[in-house]
C-alpha cells in the first residue's frame, strides 16, 4: 500500500504557534488565514487537523493551561513549603511569564477572560472555567494553611485565596500593559503583606 504524504508541520509545533497567535491577538483579532500563514499549514490541513477556529482555541487554551497552568496550580496545592513561601513562588511565576519578550503578554486565560470581542458562549464558559480551577486551588492551599496553623485561628481563608486570585488577574494585566518586573515585584511584596501572621 502506498504510504500518503507526510506532514510538512508538526501538529504539536502547529498547535504551539496557534496558542501564542490566539494568546497574542484574541480570538476575534486571529483568522484562519493568519493560522495558516503562523503555522505553515494550509487551511484544509489545519480543519482536517484541528476543526474550525473555536475548536482549534479550544485546543489551544487547553494546551496552554495544561502546559504552563496545571505546574503552576500542582505546586500551589501540594508543595510542603511554608504558606508564604508557595504563594510569593506562584506570583513570582506570573509576574515573570507577564514579562517574558519570548511570549505574548499577560496570560492567555486572563487575556481571554477578560477579551471583550463576541465570542461563542463554549470559549467563554471554557475560559472562566480555568480560572475557576485557579481560584480554587488557592482556596484548597489557604484552607490547608489554616487547619495546619499557618494562618491565625480568625483568618478567613477563602477570603485570603480569593485576593491572591485577584492578584493573579492584576500582575496578568499589568504585564499585559507594559509593566515592568520591578514594578511587578513592588505589587506583589504589598500583596504578600495581606497574609496574617501570629
Amino acid at each position: 500500500m502506498a504510504r500518503g504524504r507526510p506532514r510538512k508541520t508538526d501538529p504539536n509545533r502547529a498547535l504551539d504557534t496557534s496558542m501564542k497567535m490566539f494568546w497574542e491577538k484574541g480570538f476575534e483579532g486571529t483568522s484562519m488565514n493568519d493560522l495558516a500563514v503562523a503555522t505553515g499549514m494550509a487551511k484544509p490541513g489545519l480543519y482536517a487537523t484541528f476543526g474550525d477556529k473555536e475548536a482549534l482555541y479550544t485546543k489551544a487554551l487547553t494546551h496552554y493551561f495544561n502546559e504552563l497552568g496545571l505546574p503552576l496550580l500542582h505546586d500551589l496545592v501540594r508543595s510542603p513549603d511554608p504558606l508564604d513561601v508557595v504563594v510569593r513562588r506562584f506570583l513570582d511565576a506570573v509576574a515573570a511569564s507577564a514579562v517574558d519578550k519570548t511570549s505574548p503578554g499577560g496570560c492567555f486565560v486572563v487575556n481571554s477572560v477578560v477579551e471583550c470581542a463576541n465570542r461563542p458562549a463554549p470559549l467563554d464558559d471554557l475560559a472562566r472555567g480555568f480560572d475557576a480551577k485557579r481560584r480554587a486551588a488557592f482556596i484548597d492551599r489557604f484552607r490547608t494553611a489554616k487547619r495546619q496553623g499557618e494562618l491565625p485561628a480568625d483568618a478567613d481563608a477563602r477570603a485570603l485565596a480569593e485576593f491572591f486570585a485577584g492578584q493573579v488577574l492584576a500582575l496578568a494585566i499589568m504585564g499585559r500593559a507594559g509593566a515592568n518586573r520591578k514594578s511587578l515585584n513592588r505589587f506583589i511584596g504589598i500583596a504578600m503583606k495581606v497574609i496574617p501572621v501570629d
